[in-house]
């Protein structure tokens, strides 16, 4: 967990004031290109596959 380092940490302003700013407008670049470019059929199959690479990633990390 980060949280115990929080009071520790050093914040640079304007790095994290652009790190937001082109995360909200990238996100909604892409979010808006994906919902005009491709079906929502394949977003769906793709959120799948994706899900259960994570979930054998984790069962994996688990095991080994």
């Amino acid at each position: 967990m980060l949280l115990p380092h929080l009071s520790t940490a050093h914040w640079n302003f304007s790095l994290t004031v652009a790190l937001i700013a082109a995360g909200a407008l990238f996100s909604f670049l892409g979010a808006r290109v994906t919902s005009i470019f491709v079906p929502g059929v394949r977003v769906k199959q793709i959120f799948a596959v994706l899900i259960l690479i994570v979930t054998g990633y984790k069962i994996y990390t688990l095991i080994f």
